[in-house]
């Protein structure tokens, strides 16, 4: 799926995707394809003491390896190795696990003994190519060595349908969408009953927003399997993209009735929900994980950010902590310290509430709004020129918007930079010549140059205001009081009563109880009288 999407980023950090467990078509593999990993456990555990025992212990390590148990997966990895002292797919194991630990090195080592008697063997490769492929943190480099070695795989077997599926995703991984489609598509011809590179079409399709053939896709890979948990759970996702909210969340329930009863599945399950927005029943899901498994990543990163999302920072504050207490720090994501910095600042805590900003932008500069938290954040800690540099740099990456210039113009203000606002909110007026509130804002700047109205600066801008807002007495109510009681007091200090009284009246119509213009008022008429 799209990796832009908040669920891919809650998810990403602790369940990376499956692997090709065992060669395809048994009945383990059968298991892990539909995310039933006890039932697959207990498969090859089954196998452990038969003739091929290395490759029964290679498919259990590759197992705990994907649910980040690592300890578990060196043990099978190395018994795997002890069974057979020969075996290449052992080697492919411990490759993996070094991947895994970004000791590449270890990795090479491990490979190049995999390679001294499985250079021929195309499921050898096969994994060999996976592993590159789908390492965390994987380069261009590291998967353009994957392609080669899926190429090989190929070479040495046609057939190999699973090697075409790993070898689209390696050419999505490169953005070539392209060549992805069609090592699925070769998949496909080479088993029309293969469900899962149905479901890798769907998600092609889905990344690219070509709903209704990503959902044909899903619907296929069901029709083939009616059990294949993992295509209810991106034709849900899918459902939810397009805005179907009801019919997202059952399908997701189906996938959760299909797939295991694990914490990782109800992980994926909590996540939907709060995607959803479904705090309350998050954090209810979140609980009952946790009993079994407090340690669970996913479930106590949720159950912050659900207390955030409920207005209760302070509970978010303290979940927080027990979450970065308890996960490993080379797993935490960008929205961890979004989450933080935004629950770090619901606290009042603000200086450390800006160091979390910084990392979550720094790990993905894409999220818009975080330069705006951020900025603000600056503003509140009395850093003017921070926010300032801040909507710089948004404006750099993100390109210039209207919302820019208000926000800087605010940050001027509260610098007590009045050019500076003027002109910032002037170019909103450049660009929108008709917006009303921008001539509010303009004036309030010049006025601030002008505070005993002595030139008047702020007097074309309320007239313009007044002009673009004045039939709209009900949403300007607050502005037009603002801007006639200046014209008012402009009038009244130059002289011309009629045209104080013609405004200081207007502000009695807005507002009949406003004290200021009613003693205006009272004071032109005095002063008439007298003369």
């Amino acid at each position: 799926m799209t990796k832009n999407w908040k669920y891919i980023a809650l998810m990403a950090a602790a369940f990376p995707a499956t692997a090709a467990f065992a060669q395809s078509g048994d009945a383990g593999q059968k298991a892990v394809d539909l995310e039933r990993y006890e039932e697959a456990k207990a498969f090859y555990k089954s196998q452990l003491g038969s003739k091929n025992a290395d490759k029964a212990y290679f498919a259990m390590g590759d197992i705990y390896l994907k649910t980040e148990k690592a300890d578990s997966a060196a043990y099978y990895f190395n018994q795997a190795l002890a069974k057979n002292s020969k075996s290449s797919i052992a080697h492919v194991g411990l490759g993996k696990l070094a991947l895994e630990q970004g000791n590449k090195a270890g990795a090479e080592e491990h490979f190049k003994n995999a390679l001294k008697r499985g250079k021929k063997d195309s499921y050898v490769l096969t994994e060999i190519g996976e592993a590159y492929v789908k390492a965390p943190n994987a380069t261009e480099a590291d998967i353009n060595k994957g392609v080669e070695y899926l190429k090989q795989a190929l070479e040495r077997d046609r057939n190999n349908a699973e090697a075409n599926v790993i070898l689209g995703d390696a050419y999505l991984a490169l953005k070539n969408g392209g060549e992805a489609m069609t090592n699925y598509d070769r998949a496909i011809q080479l088993d029309d009953r293969n469900a899962k590179a149905y479901l890798k079409r769907g998600q092609l399709y889905t990344s690219s927003r070509n709903y209704n053939e990503a959902e044909e896709a899903f619907k296929r890979a069901i029709e083939i399997d009616p059990n294949y948990a993992p295509a209810y759970r991106d034709l849900g996702e899918l459902y939810y993209f397009a805005g179907q909210y009801d019919r997202a969340l059952s399908t997701f329930q189906k996938y959760v009735d299909m797939a295991e009863n694990t914490p990782e599945t109800r992980a994926k399950y909590a996540s939907f929900l709060f995607l959803t927005k479904n705090y309350d029943q998050t954090l209810k899901e979140v609980e009952q994980v946790l009993q079994k498994d407090p340690t669970n990543t996913v479930m106590n990163r949720l159950r912050a950010y659900s207390y955030l999302e409920l207005g209760q920072p302070e509970k978010a504050l303290e979940a927080m902590n027990t979450y970065l207490q308890k996960v490993d720090k080379s797993k935490l994501i960008a929205s961890d310290y979004e989450y933080y910095g935004k629950i770090l600042s619901k606290n009042n805590q603000n200086k450390e509430a800006i160091d979390n900003l910084n990392k979550a932008i720094e790990m993905d500069p894409s999220k818009v709004d975080l330069y705006y938290e951020l900025a603000t954040l600056y503003s509140k800690d009395k850093q003017f020129n921070k926010a300032i540099e801040t909507y710089a740099v948004k404006q750099e990456k993100h390109g210039v918007s209207n919302t820019d210039y208000f926000h800087i113009g605010n940050a001027y203000m509260m610098a007590e930079d009045y050019k500076k606002a003027d002109e910032a909110y002037s170019k909103i007026i450049e660009s929108n010549p008709t917006y009303a509130y921008a001539y509010i804002w303009k004036a309030r700047a010049l006025y601030n140059q002008d505070p005993e109205t002595e030139q008047g600066l702020a007097k074309p801008a309320y007239e313009e205001f007044i002009k673009l807002a004045g039939a709209d007495t009900e949403k300007y109510k607050k502005e037009l009081i603002e801007a006639n009681t200046y014209l008012g007091y402009y009038y009244y200090l130059k002289g011309e009563r009629d045209n104080a009284v013609k405004h200081y009246s207007v502000v009695k119509q807005l507002d009949p109880t406003n004290t200021q213009a009613e003693t205006a008022l009272n004071e032109i008429n005095k002063t008439a009288k007298k003369k």
